[in-house]
């Protein structure tokens, strides 16, 4: 009977442990399965990153060489629409869009908290409509403006879109044309 008081102490004290191990489990795989805030580099699902990936892609690419490059097939997901795609993630996915004349673009979906750039200084929209109505600008004099590279989102035969995010999530879009390489098109959203 002299034991009984120590085997039932040595039990509870192992039932703690156990339950704090499992706790401490529990919390591991939560923490691994939160969404990346802090700007740390991106899980890569495949060959890239969706940001690296847009940069191995041409417009003249066909969905199984895209599929190639990025390391992973296609899919066809009926909230984002009927065209292919590669999805990275819930946020971010890449479109192959055929449009009727047999044009394709390549379209990237991009979560803007991950390309977020705090020292970006974007340029008041009356800005840019005149520089866009002075003979436009080309991307590196954008750049220049700005204060960083944008990410490119979107690929066709005819030109190439970057996205800009500055660090309180105003995006700019830009369009650059491929034979100028004027912008044709900027916008806020």
């Amino acid at each position: 009977m002299k034991n009984k008081p120590v085997v039932i102490i040595i039990a509870v004290i192992f039932i703690v442990i156990m339950g704090i191990l499992g706790y401490i489990a529990l919390q591991e795989q939560h923490n691994s399965n939160v969404a990346n805030t802090n700007n740390e580099p991106e899980e890569v699902k495949g060959n890239y990153t969706i940001v690296e990936a847009m940069k191995h892609i041409e417009a003249t690419n066909t969905v199984e060489e895209i599929s190639a490059i990025i390391g992973f097939e296609t899919i066809t997901d009926a909230m984002i629409g009927s065209d292919p795609i590669w999805k990275f993630d819930a946020k971010n996915w890449i479109s192959y869009k055929t449009a009727g004349n047999g044009n394709i673009t390549i379209q990237a979906t991009i979560d803007k908290e991950s390309i977020k750039n705090d020292a970006l200084k974007l340029p008041a929209s009356s800005d840019l409509k005149k520089d866009l109505e002075n003979g436009s600008f080309t991307y590196e004099e954008l750049v220049q403006k700005i204060g960083g590279e944008g990410t490119l989102t979107s690929i066709s035969k005819g030109s190439l879109s970057y996205t800009w995010v500055d660090k309180a999530g105003q995006r700019l879009g830009a369009t650059f044309n491929n034979e100028s390489g004027k912008c044709t098109v900027a916008s806020y959203r």
